[in-house]
């Protein structure tokens, strides 16, 4: 069974608080009504319904809105954060200093990465001057630019939802990774660089050879949504994309007799 797939070139705050309706979007697990999501495929519904992201509500489920002066123009803008972590302290450290009597009503809620973008496909439609950003973990933004920097290219930051992709350095291939029982395979987009390096890890033990030939890139989370959505590259839905250790153990801790996400299994020789 090959260990690897090619894609081609398919991949390459200050101011004032108010808050916004929710729209009916649920909660995890289940990550709410999906139907309506303008995405042409069921399949790359439920690879974004697979990640959590945290964002800040208050008990009505209204968004925490943030407004703040760009040059002579006012910005809004929520806040959907990666890590649940970095969503609590952003209430801790900075809304309670600000605003204590609101900070205290508001909670961090979990949706999905396909309710996200659900919510972005609506605010085009409805010219929604609210800009709705995904927040990355700034450890995993700081491994990333620094394995750019590594491999040549120099940036001073990387700019996006980094993930981390095992890949031979050749021919463009990536590793994959079993999922299930069967033949399929499977390629795994990492949230975290150290879940790539384990991977990959593994694969250089089992092959020495091969695993000399490989390396970790950096793409970002932003390509990989528009890839899954317009590509016809059939590879392309061979994605999977892997949360975070942190989110990992959040989904297990709401339902604790499932996993959201196998352990990876280290990927066969490459044939």
């Amino acid at each position: 069974m090959k260990s690897f797939i090619r894609l081609g070139a398919t991949l390459g705050i200050a101011g004032s608080v108010f808050l916004t309706g929710l729209s009916g979007i649920g909660n995890i697990p289940g990550m709410g009504n999906l139907e309506a999501i303008a995405l042409p495929q069921d399949q790359v519904v439920k690879k974004l319904q697979e990640v959590p992201v945290f964002t800040l509500t208050n008990p009505k489920g209204e968004f925490v809105v943030l407004s703040r002066n760009n040059a002579s123009k006012p910005i809004s803008q929520v806040g959907f954060f990666i890590s649940k972590q970095d969503a609590q302290k952003f209430l801790d450290n900075r809304l309670k200093k600000e605003n204590p009597q609101l900070a205290g009503t508001l909670q961090v809620r979990p949706l999905s990465l396909a309710d996200y973008y659900k919510i972005v496909q609506e605010s085009k439609k409805k010219s929604d001057s609210v800009i709705y950003t995904l927040v990355p973990t700034q450890q995993q933004v700081a491994s990333a630019t620094s394995m750019i920097n590594q491999n040549g290219k120099k940036v001073e930051q990387f700019n996006g939802i980094p993930l981390f992709v095992p890949k031979f350095k050749k021919d463009n291939s990536y590793l994959t990774i079993p999922l299930a029982k069967g033949n399929e395979r499977y390629i795994p987009f990492f949230f975290e660089k150290e879940q790539a390096v384990a991977l990959l890890e593994e694969f250089k033990k089992a092959v020495p050879k091969e695993g000399a030939n490989t390396e970790i890139q950096v793409v970002d989370l932003y390509g990989v949504m528009e890839a899954l959505n317009s590509s016809s590259d059939p590879s392309i839905n061979k994605i999977v994309l892997y949360p975070s250790r942190e989110s990992i153990n959040f989904i297990r801790s709401l339902a604790p007799n499932q996993s959201p996400a196998a352990k990876p299994a280290a990927p066969a020789p490459k044939k």
